[in-house]
């Protein structure tokens, strides 16, 4: 049996690390540098930093203009981006084997040689306000962001990604470059490679890092005090939109597996328990689904809903009572069997293409210190019993962490507590 994926790792002297997977049958490379830094590094007079420098790394260097960057990939028929996370930024592109030699230029060259031009920077921040009003225009994302905010009562994971006016109004390049140095060390970056990959290319990376130095970067956060709360955000929106949820497995915690299997036959697909009792039945919702967002060292987890205002209280109720059926029942054998399937397709589904594969062995990397196969992760699915299932609901399904977040067009919410 092969295993999945066969990756290779390598640790530079300064402490960088490549990993990289050859797929001979791939005509595609995708490449991806991981920082571990992200909105959760960030102190409240920094909120939004990490994404701020996300854009300004393709605002030019000393190399290329922020033109040529763009043109450099176009020319090739490549694609390029990147995207900042709670925990994580990561820079990638995808481009035919042949030019590879180009897409490790560029992306290097943004990460190492940015030039962070005031005046871009003074650009740049208009983009990321607008970026800010469209997010605020949109309650169906920003209820995400207030949910973290609410649960978590002012632990820097719970800031919004993307920030806040008034501190990316106040940024300076100083503050960018302090920061940089504070996060961006070899040390607490990934490099990941996937796809028709050469048998030289840690060679053709080293020139890049041999003289770049850093840090050792403490990724370890706070746990959070997180006391339930009911708390409203008026908008005038036509649709009432709600997370309601609780604390979580840790991305560290074994237990991680059996509570995706709860949250997935919960609200986790179009056959799950809510999907069906409240759109499928009731005709309550369109959209309704439940989540999980472990980080390094605890998680969160919850059910979205956007629905009618007058149906806020039922809908909330039939979520509570399924928290409840999961303290007391769990799974049926069918459902448990059938949630160890979905996740073992999805898994291997997920990893079809060259830019997934990349990016697992990053993340699995940059969370483990090595690469975390298929097969292990089969392993650990199989093992989940519903006894686990019912001890995890019974262990986060509690009045402490029970909260629920709403946006919407009231006064006051009808809602003043929330039990389960």
């Amino acid at each position: 049996m092969t295993v999945i994926p066969q990756a290779k790792k390598i640790v530079l002297p300064n402490g960088l690390r490549i990993v990289s997977e050859e797929i001979p049958a791939m005509r595609s490379v995708s490449m991806g540098i991981l920082a571990g830094v992200g909105s959760g590094s960030e102190t409240p007079k920094e909120a939004g930093l990490s994404h701020y420098i996300e854009h300004m790394m393709f605002k030019g260097t000393k190399k290329r203009s922020a033109y040529e960057i763009a043109h450099a990939l176009d020319s090739i028929g490549g694609k390029m981006n990147a995207y900042t996370s709670k925990e994580t930024t990561v820079y990638y592109a995808v481009v035919l084997d042949k030019h590879i030699d180009i897409q490790i230029d560029v992306l290097c060259d943004m990460v190492l040689g940015s030039l962070f031009d005031p005046k871009e920077m003074e650009v740049e921040k208009g983009v990321i306000l607008e970026e800010i009003k469209m997010y605020e225009d949109t309650p169906d994302e920003l209820i995400h962001d207030y949910f973290a905010e609410k649960i978590l009562h002012g632990h820097p994971l719970g800031q919004p990604t993307i920030g806040h006016a008034a501190s990316v109004k106040a940024m300076k390049r100083e503050n960018i470059v302090d920061y940089i140095s504070r996060f961006y060390s070899p040390k607490n970056m990934v490099i990941s490679l996937a796809g028709a990959i050469p048998g030289n290319v840690v060679d053709l990376l080293k020139p890049y890092f041999e003289k770049y130095e850093g840090k050792e970067v403490a990724l370890k956060q706070p746990q959070p005090d997180i006391k339930g709360v009911v708390s409203l955000k008026k908008k005038k929106t036509e649709q009432t939109h709600l997370c309601l949820g609780t604390k979580g497995p840790s991305q560290l915690d074994d237990d991680r597996f059996a509570f995706a299997i709860l949250d997935n036959i919960m609200g986790g697909s179009m056959s799950s328990h809510l999907f069906q009792e409240v759109r499928e039945k009731r005709g309550l919702a369109y959209a309704i689904y439940s989540t999980s967002s472990p980080f390094r060292d605890f998680g969160i987890a919850y059910t979205y809903a956007g629905i009618s205002h007058e149906n806020l209280v039922q809908v909330v109720d039939l979520i509570l009572n399924e928290f409840k059926r999961m303290k007391k029942e769990g799974l049926t054998q069918a459902e448990l069997e059938r949630a160890k399937e979905y996740m073992k397709g999805t898994t291997v589904l997920g990893l079809e293409s060259t830019s997934s594969r990349m990016s697992y062995i990053m993340r699995s990397e940059f969370y483990y210190n090595r690469i975390i196969t298929i097969d292990e992760v089969f392993d650990k699915i199989d093992k989940v019993t519903n006894d686990d299932i019912v001890r995890l609901a019974n262990q986060y399904f509690i009045d402490q962490y029970l909260t629920l977040a709403v946006i919407g067009d009231f006064e006051e919410l009808p809602i003043k507590e929330i039990h389960c």
